[in-house]
């Protein structure tokens, strides 16, 4: 298993929308753009996570938090899908970046306490909200 600063350095590359997502959740890029700790915070509660499967950090976010999204993300790389603007109204939009915003959320919090908090349990800890 990679160190977390190895991790790190694969992620960088990473474009921030792009994708199925495509930038439809501006609420959340500007939020992790405004701080390079922000997106510090996503990478400390994903360190076990693949996130170089995905496209952008909205799409492997997305996919992660909400597991519904990550076939037909899959099937949009595939050529097979569309991009999620598409496929959702606009009120499910809204209703997963507020979900995607407290994801986010919960890792800076752990983030900046340096406390460990795995991806799942993050992850339940936005959807319950």
């Amino acid at each position: 298993m990679p160190s977390l600063g190895m991790h790190l350095s694969l992620t960088q590359h990473m474009a921030m929308t792009g994708g199925m997502t495509s930038s439809v959740f501006p609420l959340v890029e500007r939020w992790l753009a405004a701080d390079s700790d922000r997106q510090k915070a996503l990478e400390y509660v994903a360190a076990r996570k693949d996130m170089n499967r995905y496209h952008s950090v909205m799409d492997f976010l997305l996919c992660e938090t909400v597991e519904y999204y990550h076939r037909p993300c899959l099937a949009y790389y595939a050529g097979k899908g569309k991009q999620l603007r598409a496929t959702v109204s606009k009120a499910e939009i809204q209703r997963l970046q507020a979900i995607l915003l407290r994801m986010i959320s919960v890792a800076y919090i752990a983030f900046q306490e340096k406390r460990r908090l795995s991806w799942s349990a993050a992850r339940e800890q936005a959807l319950a909200a």
